[in-house]
């Protein structure tokens, strides 16, 4: 990997001849910020191909922060996740489920840090149904971290409030049976209409933005007839066609591919999948040598492997449907099991892109771009282009034709250069920690 054009003196960092390609696809630019602030994009000749090119950080748009992505059911240290997301370019992240309950962690190491952190906004504590008369709770109910269960109307106004109090700005409501592929069993119990119609009227009234996490074609329509517009994956039980998108007009989905991946893997597929550069310097290194141990998928033992494999198909080809619209968001539901803060951000991308790469391009400008429109929605504030004067400096450098999976050559925050081989060694040391590492929740 060459080295950056980057340089920074007494407060002032410049970036010299790179093609910023939101601005002009065949031009180069000089660019400048001052104390953590672009100043100017100041045009310096034609591109040739060869140069590298400046895009916004990118934006992680489905985490988990409070959840255990390890095989061995840990939680990361959140001052590690941090830095997980830094080293491999992330430099907003939406948490979706929890985040609560590490907010003093994240908020401790962010003030010790010497590199600014991730952006981070979240949702507070996420809603879902009670328990119903076959024993079965609502989804959220499984995981080590606390939500709102809603039996009646009423409930809901608890939840917006204890949320808003412990800073979460905008609503996770879980509706989803936990169906995968027709056949599949029902696992979640899940609200009435009546109260899923209920809340998505309320967060609209309040200008509250609401996210529902659906499975199914059926889950999907129902949610969006009830006045949902934001929904946490793609559909998984069928690839839709030309109708289905026409009645779900105006809908964004999340892609979420990496989150349901590692259950089918194989052990080959793992330890590729775990070879990449980063994953060492950044990732429990007890999870590689738990894959070295897998005899079959998961998937086969427990007797998902066909409709798993089948749901991760459809869920694919209907996130690309929604790209060619302009209708996907990248994220990854990292803190689910084998989906790891960062580093499976890049497996995202590359499993969205597979063999075409055409896609390159368009899914860098989703998940830089477009994800950071999300973010500043999700946050309550106003988007504003991120590559202008007067923005944070807070971007990365690509190598040109390098594979999605690839680091960025750089990433700078609010105009610091991160410094990768100094984030391996903070991590290295959190994990040589008593704690080894890890957070109790």
């Amino acid at each position: 990997m060459s080295p950056a054009p980057i340089r920074r003196e007494a407060g002032t960092l410049t970036v010299q001849g790179v093609a910023v390609p939101l601005l002009d696809d065949e031009a180069l630019y000089d660019v400048t910020a001052e104390d953590g602030v672009f100043t100017a994009f100041v045009p310096a000749g034609r591109r040739t191909g060869s140069e590298p090119e400046l895009w916004p950080g990118y934006t992680e748009t489905h985490a988990h922060v409070s959840l255990p992505a390890n095989w061995d059911d840990s939680v990361d240290d959140p001052r590690i996740v941090a830095l997980q997301y830094l080293y491999h370019g992330v430099t907003h992240v939406v948490d979706m489920f929890g985040f609560p309950l590490v907010d003093d962690a994240w908020r401790a190491g962010r003030e010790a840090s010497p590199w600014p952190y991730p952006e981070l906004v979240h949702c507070g504590y996420a809603v879902t149904a009670m328990t119903d008369a076959a024993g079965r709770n609502g989804h959220g109910v499984e995981f080590p971290a606390p939500v709102h269960m809603l039996a009646v109307e009423a409930d809901l106004e608890h939840a917006l409030r204890s949320n808003a109090e412990r800073g979460g700005t905008f609503l996770k409501v879980m509706f989803t049976d936990g169906t995968e592929q027709p056949g599949s069993p029902v696992r979640f119990s899940r609200f009435s209409e009546r109260v899923l119609r209920f809340t998505a009227r309320i967060a609209a009234e309040r200008g509250v933005t609401a996210v529902v996490d659906c499975n199914t074609l059926e889950e999907t329509r129902f949610a969006y007839e009830c006045g949902f517009r934001l929904f946490a994956h793609t559909v998984r039980d069928r690839t839709l066609d030309d109708a289905d998108w026409k009645e779900l007009d105006g809908a964004r989905f999340v892609s979420t591919l990496a989150g349901l991946r590692s259950m089918i893997m194989t052990r080959e597929e793992f330890l590729a999948e775990y070879g990449r550069e980063g994953f060492l310097d950044t990732q429990d290194p007890h999870n590689l040598e738990f894959v070295h141990t897998v005899e079959q998928p998961f998937g086969i033992e427990y007797g998902c492997q066909e409709t798993r494999t089948a749901a991760l198909a459809d869920m694919r080809r209907n996130a690309l449907a929604a790209l060619r619209r302009g209708e996907l968001l990248i994220g990854t539901d990292s803190g689910n099991l084998g989906a790891y803060h960062g580093y499976s951000f890049l497996s995202e991308l590359a499993l969205l892109a597979g063999d075409d790469e055409g896609l390159t391009e368009e899914l860098r400008r989703q998940a830089s771009v477009t994800g950071r429109r999300h973010f500043d929605e999700l946050s309550g504030v106003a988007h504003r282009p991120p590559l202008r004067a007067g923005a944070p400096a807070t971007f990365n450098l690509h190598t040109p034709g390098g594979a999605l999976s690839d680091l960025p050559l750089a990433t700078v925050v609010h105009g610091v250069p991160i410094d990768r081989a100094a984030l391996a060694r903070t991590i290295s040391e959190l994990r040589s920690a008593p704690s080894n590492g890890k957070a109790s929740l």
